[in-house]
């Protein structure tokens, strides 16, 4: 008995929860969707919920389109900020963390068929690698993203790209010379290789996000926007002196309440 009450209660709580969440009010600004790896997590992971199946990324992508809103990348951003570019009507920017292979054999192809547009922060010494990064205890290591395929999907135009430092880096744990050089070098050397500017930068962890020493050299780098994993909405047009822009973090085991209370709250029930 005593392990159905607790079952009914864990149900009551969540379901308050989304109740609470759906009566918040909607927030305004431009959602920042954060992804990491599109497909079926290796047996025993202990990171399952890094995963979302192509299944609901597909689902959740079309919910976007349905809804009005307009995938944006990278380079709008960079227009907007040199040019004062207007971003479309009801703009979202689609990003994914690391630059796992599964963001081009699964996440990749979803986009282009349904008209859409993605981005992905790569780290750079780790492309054509793995993610060695990762506890290989908590989940085998993965496979990440090679220089062609980047070169294929950035001349497609359907995924954009930002920097993820050099080495993926907690930059809460290193100095801040090596913070710098971790936001620096990978700029220059993702520039070099791809012949585009990268105006944007994801803190691997969030670390060092909202530690203004920190923060300070990654601007300094020349980066146009950063990126946190805040939970929320940053306002737009953002104040660049205000704070890192603010994530909406897509879990492997959201369903598509949870995607619209992102979207429209800015939280999930969770």
């Amino acid at each position: 008995m005593e392990w159905l009450l607790s079952g009914f209660a864990a149900a009551a709580a969540l379901g308050f929860s989304a109740r609470w969440n759906w009566w918040r009010g909607k927030v305004s600004g431009l959602p920042v969707l954060m992804y990491h790896k599109i497909g079926t997590p290796p047996p025993g992971s202990k990171l399952r919920s890094l995963w979302v199946s192509p299944e609901n990324f597909r689902k959740q992508v079309a919910w976007l389109l349905r809804n009005g809103f307009n995938p944006v990348t990278f380079s709008d951003l960079a227009a907007y900020a040199h040019k004062g570019a207007a971003l479309a009507a009801k703009p979202v920017l689609i990003t994914f963390d690391d630059g796992y292979r599964n963001n081009y054999t699964h996440a990749y192809p979803i986009l282009s068929e349904l008209g859409a547009k993605g981005n992905i922060f790569l780290v750079h010494n780790t492309i054509g690698t793995h993610n060695a990064w990762h506890d290989p205890e908590r989940e085998s290591w993965v496979p990440m993203l090679t220089w062609e395929e980047i070169k294929e999907m950035q001349q497609s135009e359907v995924m954009d790209f930002g920097s993820h430092t050099m080495t993926h880096a907690n930059l809460t744990q290193v100095s801040l010379d090596s913070a710098a050089w971790e936001a620096r070098e990978s700029k220059l050397r993702l520039e070099d290789k791809l012949g585009r500017e990268m105006a944007c930068f994801a803190y691997p962890y969030g670390a060092g996000a909202f530690v203004p020493e920190i923060r300070k050299r990654v601007l300094e780098a020349g980066y146009l926007f950063d990126f946190s994993v805040r939970q929320g909405i940053s306002p737009w047009p953002w104040d660049i002196n205000a704070s890192a822009l603010k994530r909406l973090f897509i879990r492997g085991d959201d369903n598509m309440l949870d995607f619209n209370l992102q979207l429209t709250r800015g939280k999930s029930r969770f």
